[in-house]
């Protein structure tokens, strides 16, 4: 082969060996730039968008501050001397248990009330008198419903308050602390209406669309935190749907907005406003591990949603009360074992009708799945609630229930919630307190070990020990295993009524049920309960895993 070959190929090689670099280089750019091309950037924003912000903050709370008002109360009553604590346990007489029930002298915890109370006031020189009068004084917020004087505030801000007193902010220089009449209170949904009469329009919100609010939306709460009136914070709605256990077991907040607007002691009953300066929520509590007086912001705030407002004021203001559709029935939501067990992907289950109620006069039975009310989708216990509650005594309506893994339909002309159940009704006292009455141990018992439940016979004496009505049948629960599969679903005294909705009467058949339970081949077992609590016996259905 010649020179001039050689040197030919030579840089024929050179040429490859550089295109190929070349072409390495321009692929890896591609490659190491293509991820980044693919990453939307926001532009920064302007100047003027940071100013348009700021200036539609400014315009918020200058519509917004000239309607809402400083609420303050003042109660007295008559209380046994040794019911007269220090202030930190004055507060704890008014808890707004969101935990469950709190016993006597326990610790307040969980969700507390924005809601500063004052020292209390008494003739300390009296030796030791039986029952003894002080005064109690509550601070909170509201804001003007209406031109002709309506104000909307929180329930637990002015419920037993013998003088309201508003001030307000429409006008300069007007220190005038106006007195309030109650209107009403609905304590099912914490909101209450008063009335104040001046002799000029005064300016009023407006009510926007909860529904439409959106999780990450701005919003501006506005209240008088720990006495500060006239403040204003903003934040997001962090959370719409949350629930908030009420005052008592028969009512239970839903539709709660969540909101990391600062929100303290004092501003109960104000509103929380959109940018366009309409009331999407009323403030009502806030989360905190503190105890009572020193609990304060965490970024953790929850609103009344403005769609309940806009159902209940008006029926305040008009007719003094909030009238409601009403089943009579106990309801459980359905845990992954009930929808395998009853068929049902969604709704309601029916697990106590009460006697004389609605749903007794119909042909819906315990066990019933209720899926949908007038072809509305029920998808849990909140949802039949507020379809039933929205409704009016007397309608009549269609439940579409699944019975025995089949779809029927039950006819039901509701009647009116009775006061007791709307939270307008104080409950009754108990005569003996439920802890001291104690399940006592037959000598013939039967132990369950894949229940971790031991059970005995129920006798006519234990019943009456128990007092319970001569017609619950079933075997009583009279230990749990505080580490077994029934701990916290199953408790001492409880009277299992039903095994896979078998009817059980004695300890026979309560073995009979537990063993074909085992043969059905399910790692559960669903059991209905009679218990009694707080004077009222209540049935429930629980699933209970197992371990055969």
């Amino acid at each position: 082969m010649s020179s001039d070959k050689l040197v030919g190929h030579h840089h024929i090689h050179i040429i490859i060996i550089l295109v190929s670099m070349i072409a390495g280089a321009a692929i890896a750019g591609v490659v190491l730039y293509y991820p980044r091309a693919q990453q939307a950037v926001a532009p920064p924003a302007t100047a003027q968008q940071l100013v348009d912000l700021e200036e539609g903050f400014v315009g918020v709370a200058q519509q917004v501050l000239p309607a809402v008002v400083n609420i303050s109360a003042e109660r007295v009553e008559q209380r046994r001397l040794r019911e007269l604590p220090d202030l930190e346990d004055f507060f704890r007489q008014f808890p707004w248990p969101f935990e469950g029930p709190e016993e006597e002298g326990q610790e307040p915890r969980g969700f507390r009330f924005p809601w500063p109370f004052g020292q209390p006031e008494g003739d300390e020189e009296e030796s030791e008198p039986k029952f003894k009068e002080f005064k109690g004084h509550s601070l909170g917020s509201g804001w003007i419903y209406s031109e002709d004087g309506y104000i909307v505030t929180n329930a637990h801000v002015v419920k037993g308050a013998s003088e309201i007193k508003v001030q307000l902010y429409d006008v300069e220089n007007d220190d005038t602390k106006y007195p309030a009449t109650l209107a009403a209170i609905d304590p099912k949904t914490e909101l209450a209406v008063i009335k104040v009469d001046v002799d000029r329009k005064l300016p009023a919100l407006s009510l926007g669309n909860s529904d439409a609010a959106q999780v990450g939306q701005w919003v501006v709460a506005v209240g008088s935190p720990l006495g500060l009136e006239q403040t204003v914070t903003a934040g997001i709605i962090s959370a719409k749907g949350r629930f908030l256990p009420g005052a008592s077991r028969y009512i239970r907040l839903g539709d709660i907005i969540q909101t990391d607007a600062a929100i303290n002691f004092g501003n109960s009953g104000g509103p929380l406003v959109n940018l366009a300066g309409e009331v999407i929520g009323v403030n009502v509590a806030i989360a905190s591990q503190a105890p009572r007086p020193m609990a304060g912001n965490i970024g953790i705030g929850f609103a009344i949603a403005s769609n309940t407002v806009k159902q209940v004021v008006p029926q305040l203001i008009k007719k003094k009360k909030v009238t409601r559709g009403w089943l009579g029935i106990g309801i459980e939501d359905l845990t992954p074992n009930m929808k395998d067990f009853y068929g049902a992907e969604y709704g309601a289950l029916v697990s106590s009708i009460r006697p004389g109620a609605p749903a007794a006069r119909s042909e819906l039975q315990v066990d019933d799945v209720i899926v949908a009310v007038d072809g509305e989708k029920v998808k849990d216990t909140w949802d039949l609630q507020k379809i039933i509650m929205s409704r009016q005594p007397g309608a009549e309506v269609t439940l579409d229930v699944i019975r025995d893994k089949q779809h029927r339909q039950v006819q039901v002309k509701l009647g009116e919630m009775p006061a007791k159940y709307a939270g307008l009704e104080a409950p009754e006292e108990k005569a003996q307190p439920e802890a001291e009455k104690e399940t006592k141990t037959p000598s013939d018992v039967v132990v369950s070990e894949a229940l971790g439940v031991k059970v005995a016979a129920l006798s006519s004496e234990l019943a009456r020990h128990i007092d319970l009505p001569e017609d619950v049948a079933g075997v009583v629960a009279v230990e749990v295993d505080s580490s077994g599969p029934a701990a916290g679903k199953v408790k001492a005294g409880d009277i299992i009524t039903h095994i896979n909705r078998q009817s059980i009467t004695n300890l026979d058949e309560y073995n009979a049920a537990l063993d074909q339970a085992k043969q059905s081949g399910h790692d559960y077992v669903i059991l209905r309960v009679t218990r009694k609590a707080e004077g009222e016996v209540l049935s429930l259905i629980t699933d209970i895993p197992v371990e055969w």
